[in-house]
C-alpha cells in the first residue's frame, strides 16, 4: 500500500482499534479476531495481517494479564496445562493456506467464538453459583487442559490470533472458572500463544511497521484502561455480550467478502 493509503486507513481505524482493545481487554481478551476482520475489510492483505494482529494481541492481552494478576485472579498452576497449545500454534502458523480457505476458516472460528461467548454469558446470568472451586488434581487438570490447548493452538496458529476468545467461554461453560479467573487465564494464554505465533508468522510474512506502530499506541492505551476497569469494576456478563456481538458482526462482514 502507498503511504497515503496507509495514513487514511490509520486515521479511520485507530479509534476503532482503541474501542476494540478497551472492550476486549476488559474481559481478558486482546481483540485479534476483530483486528484481523477490520484490516481485511479495509483492504489489507490477509497474508500480511496476522503478524500485525499478533503483535497487537501481545500488547492488549499483556495489559489485561497485568491488571488481572494484580487483582489476584491469575493462577499459574491452573493455566499451565493449556500451554500445550504452543507447539501447535507455531507449526500451524508456518502453514500458508490459500486466502479463500483462510478466510473460510476464520469465518467459522468467529461464529464459533460468538456462540461460545453468548452461551457462557447465559450461564453466568442463569447459574451464577454453578462454578466449581479450583480444586482439581494436577492429573485431572492436565487431562482437560492439554487436549483443549492443543486444539485451540491449531486454530489460533492458522488464523493468527491468541485463542483466548475460545478458552474463556470453555472454562466458564465447563464450570472450571468464574468469569474473572477465566479472563486472567485467557489473557495469559493469548500473550504466550501470540508470542509464539508471531515468531512463526514472521518467518513467512513481513511486518508492516508503518501500520503496526500507530495502532500499537492506541491498543496499548485501550488495553490498559479497559483491563483495569474489567479487573476491578465492570460487570463481565454485559461486556461478554458486547464482545460476542462484535465478533458475530465481524463474521458476517467476512462472510459477505467471501461470497463477493
Amino acid at each position: 500500500m502507498c503511504a497515503i493509503v496507509d495514513q487514511l486507513i490509520i486515521l479511520i481505524i485507530a479509534p476503532i482499534f482503541f474501542a476494540i482493545s478497551f472492550v476486549y481487554s476488559s474481559v481478558g481478551f486482546a481483540g485479534g479476531s476483530s483486528y484481523i476482520a477490520i484490516l481485511v475489510l479495509a483492504g489489507v492483505s490477509l497474508y500480511t495481517v496476522p503478524p500485525i494482529s499478533l503483535a497487537l494481541n501481545i500488547i492488549a492481552a499483556g495489559m489485561a494479564f497485568i491488571n488481572y494478576a494484580r487483582a489476584r485472579y491469575f493462577s499459574l498452576k491452573f493455566s499451565l496445562p493449556f500451554l500445550s497449545s504452543l507447539p501447535f500454534v507455531f507449526f500451524a502458523g508456518l502453514l500458508v493456506l490459500p486466502e479463500r480457505s483462510l478466510v473460510l476458516i476464520f469465518v467459522i472460528a468467529l461464529f464459533a467464538a460468538s456462540a461460545a461467548l453468548l452461551a457462557s454469558s447465559s450461564k453466568i446470568r442463569t447459574q451464577p453459583n454453578k462454578i466449581r472451586k479450583f480444586n482439581l488434581s494436577n492429573t485431572k487438570l492436565a487431562l482437560i487442559g492439554v487436549p483443549v490447548g492443543a486444539v485451540l493452538g491449531v486454530v489460533a496458529g492458522l488464523v493468527g490470533i491468541g485463542g483466548g476468545i475460545w478458552l474463556s467461554p470453555l472454562l466458564i461453560l465447563s464450570g472450571l472458572a468464574d468469569p474473572k479467573r477465566a479472563a486472567a487465564t485467557a489473557s495469559f494464554f493469548i500473550v504466550t500463544n501470540s508470542i509464539i505465533g508471531l515468531l512463526a508468522h514472521s518467518i513467512n510474512r513481513s511486518i508492516d511497521v508503518s501500520l503496526l506502530a500507530p495502532l500499537a499506541v492506541v491498543v496499548l492505551a485501550g488495553g490498559f484502561i479497559g483491563s483495569k476497569f474489567g479487573a476491578f469494576k465492570l460487570d463481565h456478563d454485559k461486556i461478554i455480550i458486547i464482545v460476542a456481538a462484535v465478533v458475530a458482526v465481524a463474521g458476517i462482514e467476512l462472510t459477505i467478502k467471501l461470497l463477493a
